[in-house]
């Protein structure tokens, strides 16, 4: 009895459950995953912004960016990144530098201009580095 029981159940849960992204690959289908339309945005924001940061002024001694955190986990960086996405206003980037990822926001043509950004936001608990990239 516990047997019919057992393979009833069983029939149900696989004829009602929706199915997997591990079932429609034993099936045969080929898995695509979806991207959600906001991360398109976000890496188009992030193309534009190193295009724009490219061209250099005579001024300028190179680009600084504010590192905010390095954090050791993808999927804390990734909240992390949410977070200080929400009370920076930049389009923050996690860069994979072995063994951390580094979440990394704004641009700024000179060193004096990232530090006086790295103190205005200090005062609202927002710790930041100015890093040289070029």
């Amino acid at each position: 009895m516990r047997k019919i029981v057992f393979l009833l159940c069983l029939l149900c849960s696989s004829v009602f459950a929706d199915p997997t992204d591990l079932d429609t690959l034993f099936r045969g289908k080929e898995y695509k995953p979806v991207l959600n339309e906001s991360l398109r945005t976000e890496s188009k924001k992030n193309s534009e912004m190193v295009q724009s940061s490219s061209k250099l002024d005579k001024k300028s001694d190179g680009i600084y960016v504010l590192q905010f955190e390095a954090v050791a986990d993808f999927d804390a960086a990734q909240r992390r990144k949410a977070q200080l996405s929400a009370s920076t206003g930049y389009a923050i980037q996690v860069v994979f530098d072995t063994p951390f990822y580094k979440l990394r926001g704004g641009s700024f043509d000179s060193k004096a201009k990232a530090e006086d950004k790295a103190r205005e936001l200090s005062v609202y608990n927002v710790n930041a580095l100015v890093i040289k990239i070029r």
